[in-house]
């Protein structure tokens, strides 16, 4: 099983997402969107893994607490395009602690800095350079994470919650 553990979006936060991907859309000729139930904030990249107890056992060890994220800005990683998050402590010492356990339950996790990041397209080709996307400051209370199996059916994307962990 390709693994990872995730954020999922309140109903607000993802229709405002939505409307970001329609907004990149009508500026684009062409692209990879992602699909609305797919949005979501990668804390850990597990990858493949038959160990989900492992992983759920990283997962059950958090002890952080509910804590708030904001939506903030947009940018490009090379082809892929995204929207960003405010500045978090709680967030960044939440996925310090998270990755660390999943290292330390023998799961290869990488050691990149975390930039936090929803993904919303890949290989757009845009009608301009100057795209400006209208991010809303909108917030949300994480009270849980997931633990998100990756895989495609019949030629799509499907993620699927195996397992959460409520904080």
């Amino acid at each position: 099983m390709r693994l990872f553990v995730a954020i999922r979006f309140t109903p607000e936060v993802q229709n405002t997402l939505i409307d970001c991907i329609k907004e990149l859309k009508s500026s684009s000729l062409s692209g990879n969107f992602t699909r609305p139930e797919n949005l979501h904030l990668t804390l850990a990249f597990i990858g493949e893994t038959s160990n989900l107890n492992a992983a759920k056992k990283c997962m059950d060890a958090i002890s952080c607490g509910k804590f708030d994220i904001t939506l903030k800005g947009f940018g490009r990683f090379g082809d892929l395009w995204w929207v960003g998050l405010a500045e978090n402590p709680k967030l960044s010492m939440l996925v310090k602690d998270l990755q660390q356990r999943l290292r330390d339950c023998g799961f290869n996790i990488s050691t990149r800095p975390f930039r936090p990041h929803i993904t919303i397209a890949r290989e757009v080709k845009t009608v301009s350079d100057q795209i400006h996307l209208n991010v809303p400051n909108i917030s949300m209370t994480v009270d849980r994470i997931s633990l998100m199996k990756s895989e495609r059916i019949e030629g799509k994307l499907i993620y699927t919650q195996l397992y959460a962990k409520h904080l």
